[in-house]
């Protein structure tokens, strides 16, 4: 097995993809481990938009465009700009993150495995967006219009009025979590389900949906 200090990574952001890239990897190791990673996901990132930035090895500009084509022609994914965006240490903010977000974690992720994780502060808007190769943790409302789209799970710390995927590249075991659930679509995995209109003036009671028997289920969190 490959040493993961040898390995492409990819990293979601507010703005797009980044790809990481190790300083001694010849160029088509790299587009060999990228057009892996990418057919690999390819549910995740078809009908996709994005922007690419990359870090580590600075790649010619002909070395962007081969880049770019193979992620597109394993995919089917449409990326609007590719950038080099050099490495910003940020250890301080890094254990900062992993701290304050042990709590949720502990409620939301009991028995499952947690993977990367990216949080989000605040009310996610209508028109957005939001694509990540792992959880995705929303500390506000995903607003009617938002989408979001995780390979792993998917929590929200208000109400969900938006599209949500869960566990898109396939996985079953994800779950979506939220105060209030009124998603215009609900989907996990290869499965989907549109949850029924209820009182919003009602008691707030968390909800959880996750699969059972193929079916998606919603039930009052820690049932």
């Amino acid at each position: 097995m490959e040493n993961a200090k040898n390995q492409i990574a990819f990293k979601g952001t507010a703005d797009g993809l980044v790809i990481l890239i190790p300083e001694e990897m010849e160029t088509k190791q790299i587009l060999e481990q990228v057009a892996l990673k990418v057919k690999a996901a390819e549910k995740f990132f078809r009908g996709a938009r994005l922007k690419v930035m990359y870090r580590g090895k600075k790649l010619a500009e002909e070395e962007e465009e081969m880049l770019v084509q193979m992620m597109t022609l394993n995919s089917g994914v449409t990326i609007d700009g590719i950038c080099y965006e050099p490495e910003r240490p940020q250890p301080e903010r890094e254990k900062t993150s992993k701290l304050s977000g042990m709590p949720i974690r502990k409620i939301f992720f009991k028995e499952l495995e947690e993977g990367p994780c990216r949080f989000i502060k605040g009310t996610i808007r209508g028109g957005t967006r939001i694509l990540y190769e792992g959880n995705v943790v929303v500390l506000g409302d995903a607003n009617p219009g938002s989408e979001i789209v995780a390979s792993g799970n998917i929590v929200v710390m208000g109400t969900i009025r938006g599209m949500v995927h869960a566990g898109a590249d396939g996985n079953r075991n994800a779950i979506v979590a939220a105060l209030r659930l009124y998603p215009t679509q609900l989907r996990i995995a290869d499965l989907i389900t549109i949850c029924p209109e209820t009182d919003e003036d009602a008691v707030i009671f968390p909800e959880i949906a996750s699969v059972k028997d193929d079916v998606i289920y919603v039930e009052p969190l820690g049932k």
